[in-house]
């Protein structure tokens, strides 16, 4: 049973007013207690290694049983940077075949080992069993003179196009080199990271300034609305002036243009490396080589339990641009067996109706169109039709968003249609920690507050600065029962590839599909998206 704590001074209040009142006033008062909620815990979700052994730390799992999908025996780094950031980033990889501590935290002490573990190094033998190398051959050398004058221009547009310009150079010749890289470090100079880091609330409250045929294609678009047409406004490689379209973040913009060229990148600030601004120098080579190595085509682990056949959905919406007069939101869709990899899936346009919400909705036949799409995409992936759909989405289901996500079903009875939102309220629990992570209070019928954050059992610890926040399950259509549909939640919490963190505030559904959302608002014209979660990350 969990309650809502209050100020223990009603105690003190209640004995002072009992001198001065009747005593079936003050029974009164006291029986006015806090709210009781009904509660239940989900136990950690365990993890999948090689041969099939099991853990709940991804960092633990992967050093004593190596990752669960078998890499080759190398995976070649392709870098691009500066001569000096490619020689940093070289030396980086030898050092990482040796040990990487923690070090001391803010306070000069020594981090936790259980929480905060050291980096065992990596090589055939050791951590992902793999090797990491790289070669002169693929390695693209930018000078740093070309850096400078890239970052010149006071149009912060002009700046993050011209540095991308020169990436994307480099890249193409990299994709045509036999054999390619598995994936390509993009290390960036300390001067690229001054100038563009950044860069994406600049425009925030920039008007948009239209140019006559850009307003005649806004108009086409409102007009094709209900269509679905998938295809965006204007063609970002060419905005030159303050105002215009495209190049609104520096990571968003690279992964979006680099797309054509089906080489996942990661992106590394040269004045970062090994030691990150909020992580410690283990974390950062964990984090780095589970990014790298799940780039590069494997899966570094996987669920132990997750329900069969069941497609997994995540909704969300994003805009054109950053801009306040922005166009309509369009919808995309991140597509989950629990198995495998994210898959992405981009939607048709949103209807904002601000006399119902403010939130972004899909109209019946785009639900309906979007979902179908999103299980025929699981489909041919899979090589079966799923027997259950799950849906997370962060706004209110509309009577037309319901009735199109269960036409596009057809034969496929099972269902669990979810909103998800973060909890405006908080729950102590009767102890010195926060509330232990899976736990689950029933605040109304199919209404749940879920902790996906809070005290851990296994670290013996609540490893946040922070009061947990619980997510929300402020809507459940369905007919799969609380525990399940909560445990599942907990579960995708666990399965980001782009870290090895102990586990993400929300599940993997939510997480990724608000990421792919802000890349597609970068993408130029002519470049399909990939369907791969690993070209956005």
């Amino acid at each position: 049973m969990m309650e809502i704590m209050k100020n223990n001074r009603s105690a003190n209040f209640a004995k002072r007013y009992s001198t001065t009142r009747r005593q079936s006033d003050l029974d009164s008062l006291l029986n006015q207690m806090p709210p009781a909620f009904e509660s239940f815990f989900i136990e950690e979700p365990k993890l999948l290694f090689a041969g099939n052994f099991t853990g709940v730390d991804p960092k633990v799992g992967i050093e004593q049983y190596g990752p669960f999908s078998k890499s080759k025996p190398i995976i070649r780094i392709g870098i691009i940077g500066s001569g000096d950031g490619i020689n940093t980033f070289r030396a980086y990889l030898d050092n990482a075949r040796r040990p990487i501590r923690p070090g001391l935290n803010a306070r000069g002490k020594h981090y936790d080992p259980l929480v905060i573990p050291d980096f065992p190094g990596v090589d055939e033998v050791t951590a992902f069993r793999t090797n990491f190398v790289t070669d002169t051959s693929l390695q693209r050398s930018i000078p740093e003179k070309r850096f400078e004058i890239a970052v010149k221009s006071d149009n912060v547009t002009a700046k993050l196009r011209n540095v991308i310009e020169l990436v994307i150079k480099e890249l193409e010749v990299l994709a045509d080199s036999e054999p390619e890289p598995d994936v390509v470090v993009v290390i960036m100079p300390p001067i690229v990271e001054r100038e563009c880091a950044g860069v994406g609330t600049a425009f925030r409250n920039t008007k948009l300034i239209l140019t006559p045929p850009q307003r005649f294609e806004r108009k086409l678009l409102k007009r094709r609305h209900k269509t679905g047409q998938e295809f965006f406004p204007f063609d970002f490689s060419d905005a030159s002036v303050d105002g215009e379209q495209g190049y609104w973040n520096f990571h968003h913009a690279l992964k979006a243009h680099a797309m054509k060229f089906d080489l996942p990148t990661q992106l590394v600030w040269e004045g970062r490396l090994g030691q990150g601004r909020t992580q410690d120098p283990a974390s950062v080579a964990w984090n780095l080589f589970t990014a790298l190595y799940y780039k590069a085509g494997n899966i570094p682990w996987q669920l132990q339990h997750i329900s069969p056949n069941t497609c997994y959905v995540g909704i969300s919406f994003y805009k054109e641009s950053p801009l306040g007069g922005a166009g309509m939101q369009t919808s995309l869709a991140q597509v989950f067996s629990g198995a495998g990899e994210g898959l992405v899936l981009k939607g048709g346009r949103a209807i904002v109706d601000k006399k119902r919400d403010l939130q972004p909705h899909l109209d019946d036949q785009g639900a309906e169109r979007l979902l179908q799409q999103a299980i025929a995409l699981y489909e041919q992936h899979n090589h079966n039709k799923p027997s259950r759909v799950v849906v997370h989405k962060t706004s209110r289901y509309w009577p037309e968003e319901l009735s199109g996500f269960k036409r596009a079903l057809e034969d496929i009875y099972l269902y669990d249609f979810l909103t998800l939102e973060k909890l405006d309220a908080r729950f102590m629990r009767i102890a010195k920690e926060p509330p232990i992570r899976g736990t689950v209070i029933a605040l109304a019928h199919r209404h749940y507050a879920v902790y996906t954050v809070g005290y851990i059992p296994y670290f013996r610890a609540y490893p946040g600065m922070r009061i947990p926040i619980p997510l929300e399950i402020v809507e459940h259509h369905g007919d799969s029962p609380a525990e399940q549909i909560c445990r599942e939640l907990i579960a995708l919490t666990k399965v980001n590839w782009n870290s090895c963190a102990f586990a993400s505030s929300e599940p993997i559904t939510i997480q990724f599909a608000r990421t792919v959302g802000r890349i597609l608002t970068e993408m130029p014209m002519g470049v399909p998206p990939q369907t791969k979660y690993k070209f956005y990350m």
